[in-house]
């Protein structure tokens, strides 16, 4: 399948015909091709495929272990019908791309290219198509799929990868009460019951629910069903960690500091942890990790050619240095240290200057979230006064009118992001105009009166709000820095403070933040408000609007939900429609009720001010290391399309390899 121009880009949800073979789709590539370099030489004859090439190339690095007998011959390394990509300029060979993470195994700028879905999404997060799989079919009720695995597809180590692997992973790992106590992923259940997964041939899979299911097909295009991660895994690798496969798997979990096998195993399940030599289908494999770098290396059996029959990706290596501090992060992509790196807005002037010593270039991609910084309140504050407060939803309007987004877009933003409410992407087919503008207007004035209204006079000397006990009112933010800078927490503090409440701030890392939230055991935090665009918003329970995600506010209610009233606090009756319209939501029958569904939830979300907004869409520009081609001009980032997957990193390559080594 190829992803050439000419595809009609109508909102992936809505059209049924994304499922059959051969469409034709809209590259996400924006940028102008570039003057073609030198042609790949043809190196290895192979048999005829779907793009009508009589043979396939291949990176000299694999060419030379092909003569040695080490690989086999690139046309028995690819599937019957690979996955043709439609490049710009078609690319050099060889080189490093440079990156660096804070830890060992740590999420890096580029670690989105190594996801391997069934299917993938395009930059903008409209589109559904067919990746690791050639193609998926529903029913006409969303309630069966059927996923065709790309014939012949193979693991990085030459092991086929077959349904047996996906029926394996959903038996042996999904379905193993140490490995998972409670069940399979809330994913993969409807009502009460677990969807069926069937292997139809050796190929070809069948996942059935017990009802509609939509989201299936944005699940199959997300980090959710990673191969080799969230779904799917090699077999023949994870058995040797698996109880019922290995009777010695305790011991040899022993042999790498746990105490028992599931952990071993659990730590070798997801891609991202620090392991080296997990069969993969991505661009590149990791071959070593250690304290100081990482270094992945291609995939000699990736299943992706450009148009003229190159096996993706062009360049050979990611090296990856683990750099604990983050000033100086900051400073080796200043200083032209890395291949790709974000930058800081704030501080463009300094990259600016460096270009020529770093010798670098700046593009100008922009973030995908709707919100920098979005605030929540605990609603389930252990305090009852406090959760009282919090519960009003005066007191969260008055708290998004306080805030002054226009000086935090001129601040620190130039004047460039756009001041808005948190709420989803505007292309998202249901979206609703007035979500970005409720409540997101600067009114000091008439925040104040909806305090008063709510009877929090002020003291004598009206510098701060009293609670009805007579305590001055008192909030504090703990927070973890991300993209956004902690400026943006500053402004909208001393915003906060201007209607009397005593805000602090409290910075703590995010596994601290997290485990402090989860308990209920704070006052309010912050996060970035992205998984906005179609795809990421029907992800089942994920959504950063959540009560039980990111922002954590309202866990109790969470729990009752989710045990079904056997834990947690009951929640009001207009929450437990909310939970039950969203339910609905992703069981929806029809397009009908899925954009009736999609409006209801996220016009209470908005209405309810729950995830309380700043400024959106902010440029992010990215260094890139001169002479890095095929790199797009223009570009959204966020984790809605899974960052770096589709940046189409596997596309990119040194004009000069040999100075990239």
């Amino acid at each position: 399948m190829s992803d050439t121009p000419g595809f009609s880009r109508r909102l992936f949800i809505l059209n049924a015909m994304y499922t059959t073979a051969g469409l034709a789709l809209g590259s996400c590539n924006s940028n102008a091709p570039e003057a073609s370099p030198p042609a790949v030489k043809k190196i290895i004859p192979g048999r005829d495929h779907p793009s009508g090439l009589s043979a396939y190339q291949e990176a000299p690095m694999l060419a030379q272990r092909v003569a040695s007998g080490e690989l086999p011959p690139v046309s028995d390394r690819l599937p019957k019908n690979p996955f043709v990509r439609t490049v710009p300029t078609i690319g050099n060979y060889g080189g490093t791309i440079y990156d660096e993470t804070s830890g060992q195994g740590g999420r890096f700028f580029l670690d989105g290219a190594l996801v391997a879905s069934p299917q993938e999404t395009d930059n903008e997060g409209k589109i559904i198509r067919p990746h690791m799989c050639e193609k998926v079919e529903h029913n006409e009720d969303y309630s069966s799929f059927t996923f065709y695995i790309r014939e012949g597809l193979r693991w990085s180590d030459g092991v086929e990868c077959t349904a047996d692997d996906v029926i394996w992973w959903w038996e042996h790992e999904q379905n193993n009460k140490e490995l998972y106590p409670e069940g399979p992923r809330n994913a993969w259940k409807t009502g009460e019951k677990y969807a069926v997964f069937e292997k139809i041939s050796k190929w070809v899979f069948r996942i059935s629910f017990a009802g509609p299911f939509r989201p299936l097909l944005n699940l199959s295009a997300h980090e959710y069903m990673c191969f080799a991660s969230f779904f799917g895994q090699p077999a023949h690798y994870m058995k040797q960690f698996h109880i019922d496969f290995n009777p010695q798997a305790n011991e040899l979990a022993q042999s790498f500091g746990y105490q028992y096998w599931f952990q071993l195993y659990k730590e070798r399940e997801e891609y991202m942890n620090p392991h080296e030599g997990k069969p993969n289908l991505s661009p590149w494999i990791r071959i070593l990790t250690n304290t100081t770098h990482e270094v992945f290396e291609r995939n000699p059996y990736y299943a992706e050619i450009d148009q003229e029959g190159n096996q993706l990706p062009y360049v050979d290596r990611v090296y990856m240095s683990v750099v604990e501090d983050r000033k100086l992060r900051d400073a080796r992509i200043a200083t032209g240290g890395i291949t790709m790196g974000k930058t800081v807005l704030s501080e463009i002037s300094i990259y600016q200057k460096n270009q020529v010593r770093g010798d670098f270039t700046i593009k100008k991609w922009k973030m995908s979230s709707s919100s920098e910084c979005m605030f929540s309140f605990n609603l389930n504050h252990k305090d009852p006064v406090l959760n009282k407060i919090y519960n009003d939803v005066r007191f969260r309007k008055a708290m998004s009118l306080a805030i002054n987004r226009k000086r935090v877009n001129d601040t620190l933003y130039f004047g460039l992001a756009k001041e808005c409410q948190a709420t989803l992407d505007p292309q998202v087919s249901y979206f609703d105009p007035s979500w970005q503008t409720y409540c997101a207007n600067y009114d000091l004035a008439a925040a104040n009166a909806l305090l008063d209204e709510m009877g929090l006079r002020w003291d004598n000397k009206k510098q701060f709000r009293l609670m009805p006990n007579g305590k001055r009112l008192k909030t504090i933010i703990i927070y973890t820095i991300r993209d956004f800078p902690l400026e943006l927490i500053e402004l909208v503090r001393q915003d906060w403070s201007k209607t009397g409440m005593d805000t602090i701030l409290r910075e703590s890392d995010n596994q601290f933040r997290k485990e402090r939230c989860m308990s209920g055991e704070h006052d309010c935090t912050c996060w970035n408000a992205d998984q906005v665009e179609e795809i990421a918003a029907y992800l089942p329970w994920v959504s950063k609007w959540n009560p039980n995600n990111a922002l954590f506010y309202a866990m109790d209610w969470w729990y009752w939900y989710y045990s079904e009233g056997k834990d947690g606090i009951e929640p009001p009756e207009i929450w437990k429609d909310q939970f039950n319209t969203m339910a609905k939501w992703y069981h929806a029958k029809d397009d009908e009720e899925y954009q009736r569904y999609g409006h209801q939830v996220w016009d209470f979300f908005t209405k309810q001010l729950v995830c309380i907004g700043t400024v959106g869409y902010a440029p992010m520009p990215v260094v890139i290391k001169n002479g890095l081609k095929n790199v797009p001009d223009n570009i959204k980032m966020g984790y809605g399309t899974v960052w770096a997957k589709s940046y189409m990193i596997q596309t990119y390559y040194w004009d000069k390899p040999e100075d990239h080594t």
